[in-house]
């Protein structure tokens, strides 16, 4: 038996835009081969949870956005969780040197299902223009936008699941998806031309 530590994923450092230099650890035992992918049961959402992010800003910002993201959730469902993640001027103290304020999303349904958004403050924008609460609506809106097109994949997700459906066995792979992205509809003709990989798509009658 295979005896490889699972995939991980650790955020070390945070960074925000322009000049980001956050710093993340990824691990990920080799793949032999991809199995074939059914993910077509889509079922309930059953609960939601993310981060709010600030580096060198106000401390109090993050607990807005979460508070207000969790204003317009807490209306659909009661297990709602959005945890702050506080990062202060300090040296060393985790985040690079741009100031920035984020929200990372994710919807868990009752089949496995995950729905995942971020959005960030726009730096471009007169200060005091877009306040913290405006982030945490707008990340709590796209969050419901997703749930709301449906499928088993989000709209961020959909190229790559295409993807591993073209490099896995010659089986039938199946997914269950929302309204195809823009994106993903150029990498179908992507893989067309670079695998000679052709997708059947047809029109989700529920």
């Amino acid at each position: 038996a295979d005896e490889s530590p699972p995939p991980s994923c650790r955020v070390t450092k945070r960074g925000a835009y322009p000049e980001g230099q956050g710093t993340v650890q990824f691990f990920c035992p080799i793949v032999k081969e991809i199995k074939p992918i059914d993910l077509v049961e889509v079922g309930k959402i059953k609960r939601v949870r993310g981060t709010a992010v600030s580096c060198k800003i106000s401390p109090s910002s993050p607990t807005r956005v979460a508070h207000a993201a969790k204003g317009l959730l807490h209306r659909l469902l009661p297990d709602v969780w959005i945890h702050t993640d506080v990062h202060s001027s300090r040296k060393g103290n985790g985040c690079g040197p741009s100031p920035g304020l984020s929200l990372c999303l994710s919807a868990e349904s009752t089949t496995g299902v995950v729905y995942t958004v971020e959005c960030n403050l726009d730096t471009k924008h007169k200060r005091g223009a877009e306040l913290p609460e405006d982030l945490g609506i707008k990340g709590a809106a796209m969050l419901l936008h997703e749930i709301q097109l449906g499928g088993c994949i989000d709209s961020s997700a959909q190229s790559l699941a295409l993807l591993l459906m073209c490099l896995g066995p010659e089986d039938v792979s199946r997914i269950r998806v929302g309204t195809l992205s823009q994106f993903a509809i150029g990498s179908l003709r992507l893989f067309k031309e670079a695998f000679g990989v052709e997708f059947k798509v047809r029109a989700d009658q529920e």
